[in-house]
């Protein structure tokens, strides 16, 4: 028997006895979504809760391995310095916990504006972290944040 998740009930039961019974896979976090509830968090940086309307280049929920589409980085180097615009992912940690990391664009900065949301991450320090990346989409995947 399965869950609503797709989950086989043992599988659940497992994680549940693992203390892990708030991971529920595809962007859930129990039953609110993980994207919508790290949005609200107000352990943000008072940064992220700009208030400026945004495009989406979309919410994607990585597994463990995986990078982000070509097409959502295609997305925001398009957008660099020119339109307001965000791409939300979920990516797991070693042991599977999600970090949820934000990449904005804005029309009066160049680069990449980067928010990171470790607050689910049971062996982290559960902390935010937020930067500003001088580098396109691409070179930021591939090369990290630093200068």
């Amino acid at each position: 028997m399965k869950t609503s998740a797709g989950l086989p009930l043992v599988a659940v039961a497992l994680l549940m006895l693992s203390g892990c019974s708030d991971v529920v896979p595809n962007g859930q976090w129990g039953s609110q979504n993980i994207f919508e509830k790290s949005r609200k968090s107000d352990r943000a940086p008072a940064a992220f809760h700009d208030g400026v309307q945004r495009e989406t280049c979309g919410e994607i929920t990585l597994s463990p391995g995986e990078e982000i589409p070509s097409e959502a980085v295609d997305c925001m180097d398009s957008a660099v310095a020119k339109h307001n615009v965000e791409l939300t992912v979920a990516s797991p940690t070693t042991e599977g916990d999600p970090i949820i990391t934000y990449y904005r664009t804005s029309a009066d900065t160049s680069g990449i504006e980067m928010f990171s949301n470790g607050e689910y991450d049971k062996f982290g320090s559960r902390d935010w972290w937020h930067a500003l990346c001088p580098k396109s989409m691409t070179r930021l995947v591939r090369e990290g944040c630093a200068k």
